[in-house]
This record gives C-alpha cells, structure tokens and sequence, in this order.
C-alpha cells in the first residue's frame, strides 16, 4: 500500500472520535441530570440509580470486551457496539418512568464497555512501543475536550430545545461512529501488511506471525503477582479521580457556598488541564518509562487532592489546585493502558485491560457511596477528599514493585 498516511493515523482519528462522544454521552447526564429530575418527578437518589444503570452495564461487560479485544476483529466490535450505545442514547430522551430511563442507561452503558478497553488495544497495536505514550495522550486528548464542552454547550442546548432532544442530538452523532469505524478501523497492521508505525519500513510482504493467545492462558496470566498489584492500584486510584470528580461542584456550591455556576467551572478547569496533562505525561514515559511516570501521576493526584483541601474557601488558591489535578487525572488512563502493553504479552493487553476493569467498576461504585457517607458524618467533604489522596499514595507504593 503506498499512502503518505501510516493507517495507523487513521485508526487513530476513528479511535478519537470514538472516544470523545463516549466520554461526551457518559458526562453529559451529569449535566441533564437536574431537568430530568423535574421532568420525571424523582428523586435525587432516584436519578442516582439512573447513573448506577450506566457503571453496572459497563462494570458487568468492559471485561468482557477486554477478553475479546484479543480475539475478536476490532472492527466488529466497534461496529456493533458504538450502534447498542447510540440506541440506548436515543431512548434516553423517551422515558416516562425510573425504570424505562435505567433500562436506556444500561444499553448505553453495554455499548459503551467496547469503546474503550478494546479502543487503547487496538490504538498500541498500531504504534510502535515507545510511540505508544504519544498515541495514548492523543486518545486521552478526546475526553477532555469531550468533557470541558460539554459543560459550556449542553446548558444553552438544554435551554432552547429541552432535554429529551438533547438526546436525541446525541444519539445521532453516536451513530456517525457505525460507518466512521466500519471504514477506518483494522484489527493489526499486518492485515494491510503495514508494520506498526514508528518501526521503519511501513510495508512488510510477509506479516511476521503473532504469538497464539493459546500460549497465554487466562490462568496463566492471573498467577502473575503483577497483574493484580497493578490491578488494586488501578481500584484505588479510580477511588482517588472519581472521589474527588463526582464531589467538587457539590463541595464548593454547597460547603463553601459559591454560586453554583461558578462551582461548575470548576469541572470545566479539571477538563481543559486535562489536555497537557493527557498529552505530555504519557510522552513523558516514552523517555523515562512507564513505572517511573505512573509513580509520578498517582503521587501528583494524591498531592493535588491535599492542596483542594489546604485551598478552602480561597478561589484562587481552589482553582490552581483543581488545574493541577486535572493534569494528573486526565493522564492516569493511558498510562495504564500503556503499562498494560508494556509489562504484560502484548498479545494479552485487552485481557489485562479488561481484569482491571474489575476492580475500577469496584470503585465506580464504592467512590460516591463513600464519599458521601464520610461527608454526611463528619459535616465535611475534607475527610473525603484526604481518603482520596491516602488511596491516591497507596495506588503510588503498589507500583514500586512492578517488574517486567
């Protein structure tokens, strides 16, 4: 094939856009919560369960996906899957009961598991190993634009056309994924006898053979200490990004009593510092390696976490805190991605990915509970925000003995 384009670009583009209205759809119910709330007279923790219908699908099935990422062609699954989550998203804007609307969020939450564990192994199949970090940010990059714009457009949306089209919109730029994806997505370099980009000559006539999965069994993978210290660390650092993420507008609206917009921006400024972030660390890894910047990352966020609390009620001082969060929590997710292509069988990456998910669907569900709870009974979100930076150093010192 003689293009001026490595493929592997375009599989990445596919890969972004995939990412970046999955990340838009996800978030974006936090922002519809309030007017579906009115809408469909439920409670708070009502419309809670609605999300809670989101993490189960994907907690229950992102392992799964995972498990095929290494064994099924990409491109059905991102196909398939990106179609399941722009039908739930559709009904989303239908529901007139609780039930119907946790029924929508479940489908968007089975199509969303496949879009991205099987997204970051296919995206480090197609760069080289040490190109991989680079790529990673560049996926990253997606949610945080996704995320900051969101924010900015979605309440005027809300204002001039309704919530329930709100949906709808989104649902039909989901679906844009189904031909995008069909048209560029392939499962190796080697189907189009390209060598993965980064590693020289982009053309091979003999595809070098890849490891059979067979060789690496399930069982095998799971006697390796280092897939599950790595995996406790993944669990307490989703404990220490979610924590602090679902609870921030609350914390400064409601405790330090900011108007509610200007706490909402703060959610804009985790996701606008998330861009450097997303983009520099993981190229930062290419250089100094993988263990050595995911060390850095999880110390940063813990560290971060303990300047929000020393901030109080001072904006400034909050702001700057929250911007440097935003860095390291936007770069967390390549980097274990990145981790997982460098330190387990590449030929097992989506396997790994998809274990690990195990245990960050743990703290999705346990992170808002506890958070919660810890502020109820102390009458503070400090003591939140602290078990979240502990759980930030604990994810730290899992790492130090990581080996290859």
């Amino acid at each position: 094939m003689n293009s001026r384009i490595h493929w592997a670009w375009l599989v990445l583009a596919a890969s972004f856009a995939t990412v970046f209205i999955h990340y838009n759809i996800r978030l974006g119910y936090g922002i519809l919560m309030p007017e579906m709330i009115q809408s469909l007279q439920i409670t708070k923790a009502q419309a809670g369960t609605i999300a809670s219908s989101f993490y189960l699908a994907y907690s229950i099935f992102a392992p799964i996906m995972g498990f095929m990422a290494d064994r099924v062609n990409a491109r059905i699954l991102l196909v398939v899957f990106p179609a399941i989550f722009s039908v739930g998203t559709f009904f989303m804007g239908k529901p007139q009961t609780l039930f119907q609307a946790c029924l929508s969020f479940f489908v968007v939450g089975v199509g969303a598991s496949a879009m991205w564990t099987p997204v970051v192994t296919l995206v480090q199949r197609w760069f080289e190993s040490r190109r991989r970090g680079m790529a990673l940010g560049l996926l990253s990059f997606s949610y945080a634009i996704g995320y900051g714009i969101m924010g900015i457009v979605m309440p005027s949306l809300v204002a001039q056309y309704g919530w329930r089209a709100c949906w709808s919109l989104l649902a039909a730029v989901a679906i844009l994924l189904v031909p995008l994806n069909g048209i560029f997505i392939r499962s190796r370099p080697q189907d189009l006898h390209l060598k993965p980009w980064g590693e020289g000559s982009e053309t091979t006539p003999h595809p070098p053979a890849e490891r059979p999965l067979s060789n690496i069994p399930f069982r095998a993978l799971v006697r390796l200490p280092s897939l599950w210290l790595t995996g406790i660390s993944y669990c307490f650092i989703a404990f220490s990004a979610y924590g602090v993420n679902l609870f921030i507008v609350t914390y400064v609206n409601l405790e330090l009593k900011y108007p509610f917009a200007q706490a909402a921006r703060l959610a804009s400024a985790i996701a606008f510092s998330g861009i450097p972030g997303a983009l520099l660390l993981p190229i930062l890894s290419d250089f100094i390696g993988r263990k050595r910047c995911l060390v850095l990352i999880c110390s940063g966020m813990a560290v971060s976490i303990l300047l929000i609390i020393w901030a109080g009620s001072t904006w400034s001082a909050l702001m700057a805190a929250v911007c440097v969060y935003g860095v390291f929590y936007a770069s967390v997710w390549p980097m274990y991605a990145a981790t997982a292509a460098d330190f387990f069988p590449r030929e097992a990456t989506g396997t790994v990915l998809g274990f690990w998910t195990i245990f960050y669907g743990f703290s999705l569900v346990l992170a808002p509970v506890a958070g919660g709870y810890i502020a109820d009974a102390t009458g503070t979100f400090h003591y939140s925000f602290l078990a979240g930076a502990i759980s930030g150093f604990l994810a730290m010192l899992l790492l130090l003995p990581l080996r290859k």
